[in-house]
């Protein structure tokens, strides 16, 4: 007789990127928000879930998703102070901080929030908005979503390990 080996919480971190934005979307409304405190340091980032990949061929969205993993993609991730953070860039020895938000814990959503809508931002950044819940272990499930007057729209996802 078999022996059924127990069901993991959550599926294995490269289940993120085989997935449709869609998928995301369902898997991420089921995941529980970090607190606002829990994020400190910096946080290695990892693009996936890019809207309008979806329809393409896996080979191909698989490839472009290497890519953006590779070198080339100057967005290493995110740092998080107690109620800020910014977005972390760099190429070789160039690096920097660039694109400021503010940490909310919001009434209208279960994520935690990061709002570019602060002052220095230019105007082009005011209207995103991230959302971080819990994946698993020092792993976080996260979507960048653009606001605008017609609604709200996800843009991506991206995964943030933390790098302590």
């Amino acid at each position: 007789m078999a022996v059924a080996k127990p069901l993991a919480p959550f599926p294995p971190r490269n289940f993120l990127a085989r997935h449709r934005q869609d998928e995301l979307d369902a898997l991420f409304a089921t995941l529980p928000a970090p607190r606002k405190n829990e994020l400190q340091g910096d946080y290695q980032g990892t693009l996936l879930g890019i809207s309008g990949l979806s329809s393409l061929p896996g080979v191909i969205k698989s490839g472009l998703y290497r890519l953006l993993a590779s070198w080339l993609n100057p967005w290493q991730g995110k740092h998080f102070d107690a109620s800020n953070g910014a977005n972390l860039w760099g190429l070789g020895t160039l690096q920097g901080a660039w694109g400021q938000y503010r940490i909310e814990d919001r009434q209208d959503s279960d994520a935690l929030a990061l709002d570019y809508d602060v002052e220095g931002n230019p105007a082009l950044l005011r209207p995103i908005l991230g959302e971080v819940r819990y994946f698993q272990d020092t792993l976080y499930l996260a979507r960048m979503r653009y606001r605008t007057r017609r609604g709200t729209r996800t843009l991506l996802y991206f995964t943030l390990q933390e790098t302590r």
